[in-house]
C-alpha cells in the first residue's frame, strides 16, 4: 500500500499577518525597516538617563514617537485587511475543473484545486495559479497570458502550448 504525499493547498495567501502575529511582527517591521523609529526609541531611552538628560529624565520623545508608530501600525493592519479580503476573494473564485468519474467539468473553488486536476480556462478568465497549458483554440497553439505582480504591474505575454501537446492532439 503507497501513502499519499501530502500536496500543499492551492490557498493564495498574500497577506502578512494574522490577528495573533500582527503586534509583535509589526512591531519588529518598525523597528528594524525603519531606522529612523530606532533611533529615536535609542534617543527616548536615553532621555531617561537623569545624569545625560536636558529633559530631567522625562522620555520627552516617547508621545512624537508612539504616535508615529501606532500611525504606521494602523495603516498596515488597513492595507493587511485589504490583502486578505483580497485573497478570500480568489481563494473562493469558481473554476471549472474536469472530474474522471463524471467525465465532465464541474464547478469548484480555486482553494480546492488540487495538483493534477485539469481545469478548464476560458477567454478572458482570471486564474490565481500556475497551469500547464495541454491545448488552445487559437491557431498553433498560441494564447496570451497577463501576468500581474504583488506592485500592481501587469504584463501582456504572449504564450504557446508544447510543441509534442498540439501533435497529440491534433492526432485524436
Amino acid at each position: 500500500m503507497r501513502k499519499s504525499k501530502k500536496v500543499r493547498s492551492n490557498t493564495v495567501r498574500t497577506s502578512k499577518y494574522s490577528i495573533i502575529t500582527f503586534v509583535p511582527y509589526n512591531l519588529f517591521e518598525q523597528f528594524t525597516k525603519k531606522l529612523a523609529n530606532l533611533y529615536f526609541l535609542v534617543i527616548m531611552f536615553m532621555q531617561m538617563i537623569p545624569v545625560i538628560s536636558i529633559s530631567n529624565g522625562q522620555p520627552a520623545m516617547a508621545p512624537p514617537l508612539i504616535f508615529v508608530v501606532v500611525l504606521s501600525m494602523i495603516k498596515d493592519a488597513y492595507e493587511d485587511y485589504k490583502r486578505h479580503k483580497e485573497d478570500h476573494g480568489e481563494n473562493n473564485a469558481e473554476t471549472l475543473v474536469y472530474r474522471k468519474e463524471t467525465h465532465q467539468f464541474e464547478s469548484t473553488q480555486w482553494k480546492n484545486v488540487q495538483v493534477g486536476d485539469v481545469v478548464k480556462v476560458n477567454e478572458r478568465e482570471f486564474f490565481p495559479a500556475d497551469l500547464i497549458v495541454l491545448s488552445s483554440t487559437e491557431a498553433e497553439g498560441m494564447f496570451y497570458v497577463e501576468t500581474k505582480n504583488l506592485d500592481g504591474e501587469t504584463n501582456l505575454k504572449l504564450k504557446s502550448v508544447q510543441k509534442d501537446l498540439i501533435e497529440s492532439f491534433s492526432k485524436e
